[in-house]
């Protein structure tokens, strides 16, 4: 069975140019917001922050690569270009939940090491476990084939570290509310959300779900993020603003 292209079905060009054109905003977006984070990292005089931005930069590197090959796999139907942005997607995700964990525990109001159930160190060695996991899972299945396993890999763990990173994101609340920090983690969130949804939306084909739905599904979530991501991008310029002139 081969793996189902990034693009619409074929016959449903309608559907195609709309994903080729929020592809191509996600790409523009995602290489501005990966700028701007960029410029972040580079004048934040704070050392807890630099982990965070590092991963808002690779948020967007691989956010522009996710559009890339979904702006090829319009062209040419392949299924190593779909696999690559399947791939990059996943990655996206993984980069914005760590960058949630990362400003939580960097947070001057996290409990103490002694009084927290996993240390950062050890956290992020349960995370580098999980996600070679998962690539080591998404590389044999795509070898042999399986489309439906990649599906269920990649969808599952979008939404796994999706509700990982929301669930950062939400302890953030209390702890940096009225920052420049919760103003930019408040962009940030729906942006997950919705990476998440379109990680999973091509589940649906393995369930049954007309594959014409699924796809609008993905188009409307492939425009959301490309709009969460100007407006995220907004807040980092604004930052890079105040940072200039500090």
């Amino acid at each position: 069975m081969a793996l189902a292209p990034l693009t619409a079905h074929a016959g449903d060009a309608s559907a195609a140019t709309v994903h080729f054109l929020g592809s191509v905003l996600i790409t523009a977006a995602a290489g501005v917001f990966g700028y701007y984070a960029v410029l972040n990292l580079r004048l934040n005089r704070l050392e807890s922050q630099q982990p965070f931005w590092r991963y808002l930069g690779l948020v967007g590197a691989t956010a522009g690569l996710y559009g890339v090959f979904g702006v090829a796999a319009t062209v040419v139907d392949s299924r190593a270009l779909t696999a690559f942005g399947h791939g990059a997607l996943l990655l996206c995700i993984v980069f914005l939940a760590f960058s949630m964990r990362e400003v939580y525990y960097g947070s001057a109001m996290t409990p103490s090491p002694d009084e927290q159930r996993f240390s950062l160190a050890t956290l992020r060695r349960l995370e580098l476990a999980f996600v070679g996991i998962i690539v080591v899972e998404w590389v044999a299945v795509l070898a042999i084939d399986q489309s439906a396993v990649a599906r269920i890999v990649k969808g599952l763990g979008s939404v796994a570290f999706a509700t990982y990173g929301v669930v950062f994101a939400e302890k953030l609340e209390a702890m940096a509310r009225g920052t420049s920090l919760d103003t930019l983690r408040r962009h940030l969130i729906p942006m997950l959300v919705s990476l998440g949804v379109l990680g999973v939306a091509d589940l649906g084909v393995t369930v049954g779900v007309d594959p014409v739905t699924v796809q609008a599904v993905e188009n409307v979530f492939v425009v959301l993020v490309a709009g969460f991501f100007v407006t995220a991008t907004i807040r980092l310029q604004q930052n890079v603003l105040g940072l200039s002139t500090a």
